[in-house]
């Protein structure tokens, strides 16, 4: 019984000892209160000399996990610094104060905290740095609850009166130097207004107290706790699109652009995150085109963190809303950089790499166990589909991603063993990025081996360029629904696109990669030399075709006079607008051209996609092509007096920056001086009159085919088209077609196609004429490309000096490490 009475006692007394701790609790508490109730003088805030030592060892020993318990038995002196030292130890783990039982209590020291203390200039101008800094924290810590945020800090002004001082003190903390207690002040405020700006309705009291422009200023601080709390603060802000435009309305991108190149991986992670928030607002895409944050942002794709390359990948997909910025992401490398990301072998690093840099528990990153990692992993290819989808709505950029071998990149998403909503999500974006790369002609052909007959039919219903993504979910459901004999299959096809897979066959030394497309002639590849590094186009041409002669003398006849040609352009031809020739050779009755690989896509193919997206040429891009043009021109008839005689969109590549290149001289032929041609060569539709009628022609033949392809960029139809061709000879001798519209273009780029157009040679100018109409729009382009130049040489002498500095910052850092080794011993 004596047993079961001793077990019984000490349950009892628990509701005892429990009200005793209330009651001390509560004690301190209304102590506490009352010295915040004073209007305090100088000397009732000063700390005195034996209290600083206590604060100190209270600070040093706060780490301690029974230093909590073991406070509340210690002695403090009556001074309001050690009381607000001990609130804020005792506190330090309580997050709901207005449901505690002594909830009065904490809701009266707020408001006198607010009240009495930050609302009165006179006491913080007199206190100590360090009274104020107590004053703060035990603030931050109250109104972790929300109920205190929005009913005490917002009625008594306290955001506006918090951004005022946050501002002041900033002000000293960037002109005098990184003090301590300063420091510890800008790192508590920060982290105040990021619990506030958590909430929609009080982000906007934020803004409006002006505190969004004093976080700004702080990006430039080198202290890592002030500024991935003044992050932390502006990318919560930033959660709303009010907030976001103010916010992007200051000079903030040179900021987070530094952050990006020099600090450290959090801070960059942190930085990146705040960016792709706020690339959102369009001022903000054209600092970051201005400030050349392009390759920057690229240059961060080489990370391993996945967080840090998730938010760069959705900045690039904002910034590719801009045709230019889309250009200049391509012209950077990014595809290379976004299809390597997409790499199911590569490896990635969380963000339990960086914790142990962190400077404060609060802004310590989440760490994730392997499930979590694999859905961001699935995350980051999601963001890099939707880049390579916006890059692909530019020819150029969709060829890129082709000859990147990105079609079997993506391809491979849609067949992901694992399973959930973010697989099945990658999986439609997989398809969406397909479908856009689809859109542009030249690449259809290599999806109808991709995809078995049903799928390919509902890839083709979706339309082209339809972002919305649950347009490609019953293609996601499909191959979900696949048998393993199917998904083998497919499988199988996708692997036929691997452009790293052996070479298809081996012609003259030449390693056959891949098809990149069949002319009237014949067929052209993409090859490398067995023994090079380089690719190359190798153009394959029947010798069989009639075009050459109906019998096996006048075959052999015929080839001899085009490998003549060939062999004397390959030898004169040296233009930025003309395509370089190499070799040729003769294996298996076929004819072999070795030529200069293009990076870019057919003019034709420009003029199909942009009916596809209804979209047409601007007349300065129309100028600019067709300036590069003449300019080729004039050195062919000119200089070297040669006709081209198969002038046509299909034999006219568009590269990086509308960048011309005049392609297939197979029936270019030298003339000699004052004579003409006879034989009757060419594409008809471009054809000139004199052609048409087999009467003897020059170089003026080109100058028809140049006014063709003036009108076609204009209206994107040929002038002279019929599916009859006596009918289309007659329009063509004639000279009938059907006028640009009217009011689309200026009166001059008609009258040059009228003049370029005309039916009689006589009339009809030549390439001196034609330049000599348009000298003032190549002076506009030459100024254009000096300018350019200038830009690039800058840039490059920038980023010569930033290498410059990182490496002697390094030896610097190397030789200090040696010397401090050296001073230890």
């Amino acid at each position: 019984m004596s047993n079961l009475a001793k077990k019984v006692r000490p349950e009892q007394k628990l509701p005892l000892k429990s009200t005793a701790t209330q009651s001390k609790a509560s004690y301190d508490l209304k102590r506490l209160q009352s010295l915040l109730a004073k209007s305090s003088s100088r000397q009732e805030v000063s700390t005195p000399s034996h209290s600083k030592s206590a604060n100190s060892r209270a600070i040093r020993s706060s780490h301690s996990p029974k230093h909590s318990s073991r406070l509340r038995n210690e002695t403090y002196p009556d001074n309001e610094v050690a009381q607000l030292e001990k609130f804020s130890i005792i506190y330090k783990d309580q997050r709901c104060f207005s449901s505690h039982p002594l909830s009065k209590l904490f809701l009266d020291i707020l408001t006198s905290l607010v009240r009495n203390r930050l609302c009165r200039s006179e006491w913080i101008d007199h206190a100590t740095p360090e009274a104020v800094n107590r004053v703060l924290i035990c603030i931050r810590l109250l109104i972790r609850d929300p109920n205190y945020q929005q009913n005490i800090l917002h009625q008594l002004e306290g955001i506006s009166l918090l951004a005022k001082y946050m501002e002041s003190v900033t002000a000293k903390y960037i002109s005098c130097g990184e003090e301590v207690f300063d420091t510890q002040k800008l790192v508590t405020m920060t982290y105040m207004f990021q619990k506030l700006s958590t909430a929609d309705n009080q982000r906007l009291w934020v803004i409006e107290s002006g505190a969004h422009r004093t976080l700004v200023k702080l990006l430039s601080t080198t202290d890592r706790s002030v500024l991935q709390g003044a992050l932390l603060a502006l990318t919560a802000l930033a959660e709303s699109s009010e907030c976001r435009t103010e916010i992007g309305e200051l000079q903030i991108v040179d900021s987070l652009l530094v952050i990006l190149q020099e600090y450290d991986l959090l801070s960059k992670r942190m930085s990146a995150e705040l960016l792709r928030l706020l690339s959102s607002v369009q001022h903000v895409r054209v600092q970051l085109k201005e400030l050349e944050g392009v390759p920057v942002l690229l240059s961060l794709l080489h990370s391993r963190n996945l967080k840090l390359l998730w938010s760069v990948t959705w900045v690039l997909v904002q910034l590719c809303e801009d045709p230019d910025s889309r250009a200049e992401i391509r012209s950077w490398g990014a595809v290379q950089q976004l299809l390597r990301l997409l790499s199911v072998d590569r490896q990635h690093a969380s963000d339990r790499s960086s914790m142990e840099m962190l400077p404060a528990p609060s802004s310590a990153p989440e760490e994730f166990g392997p499930h979590e990692e694999l859905q961001n992993a699935v995350a980051l290819q999601s963001a890099c589909c939707t880049a390579l989808t916006e890059l692909s709505l530019d020819d150029t950029s969709a060829h890129h991603i082709v000859q990147e071998n990105g079609i079997y990149i993506i391809a491979n998403l849609i067949l992901l063993k694992s399973s959930g909503p973010k697989v099945t999500s990658l999986q439609c974006y997989a398809f969406r990025a397909l479908r856009f790369l689809f859109s542009a002609e030249r690449n259809r052909f290599i999806f109808k081996r991709l995809f078995p007959t049903d799928l390919f039919e509902s890839f083709i219903d979706v339309g082209h360029y339809v972002r919305d993504l649950t347009a490609y979910e019953e293609l996601q459901t499909k191959v979900s629904l696949y048998t393993e004999e199917e998904l083998s299959c497919l499988r199988e096809n996708i692997e036929s696109l691997n452009q790293n897979r052996p070479p298809l066959r081996v012609i003259g030394g030449y390693s056959i990669l891949d098809h990149l497309g069949s002319g009237a002639f014949g067929s052209v590849f993409k090859v490398q030399k067995q023994t090079g590094q380089n690719f190359l186009a190798l153009k394959e041409v029947n010798l069989h075709n009639p075009v050459f002669g109906k019998d096996k003398k006048s075959r052999d006849s015929n080839v001899e006079k085009i490998i003549s040609e060939l062999t004397i352009i390959r030898e004169q031809m040296t233009h930025p607008n003309i395509v370089k020739y190499y070799k040729t050779f003769l294996e298996d009755d076929k004819l072999y051209i070795v030529m200069e690989l293009i990076e870019g896509v057919p003019l034709a193919e420009h003029f199909n996609s942009l009916r596809d997206k209804q979209q047409k040429f601007t007349e300065d891009r129309i100028w600019n092509i067709f300036i590069q043009m003449c300019l080729a021109l004039r050195y062919l008839h000119q200089e070297k007096r040669i006709v081209h005689r198969d002038l046509s969109p299909s034999n006219i590549m568009l590269g990086e920056n509308n960048k011309v290149t005049i392609t297939d001289f197979g029936l270019a032929k030298q003339k000699q001086e004052n004579s003409e041609l006879t034989s009757v060569v060419g594409t008809i539709l471009y054809s000139c009159p004199e052609v048409v009628q087999n009467k003897p022609y020059g170089d003026k033949a080109d100058i028809w085919a140049l006014g063709c392809i003036l009108y076609q960029m204009a209206a994107l139809h040929p002038p002279f088209y019929s599916s009859n061709m006596l009918s289309l000879a007659s329009m063509i001798v004639e000279g009938v077609y059907e006028p640009v519209e009217e009011g689309a273009f200026s009166d001059r780029l008609t009258d040059m196609i009228r003049w370029c157009l005309s039916s009689d040679p006589e009339q009809r100018p030549d390439i001196v004429a034609v330049s000599s109409r348009i000298s003032d729009l190549m002076m506009r382009l030459m100024d254009g490309l000096y300018i350019s130049q200038n830009a690039l040489q800058r840039r490059a002498d920038k980023d010569r000096k930033r290498t410059q500095k990182y490496f002697l910052e390094r030896q610097q850092s190397r030789n200090n490490f040696c010397h401090s080794d050296m001073v230890n011993l």
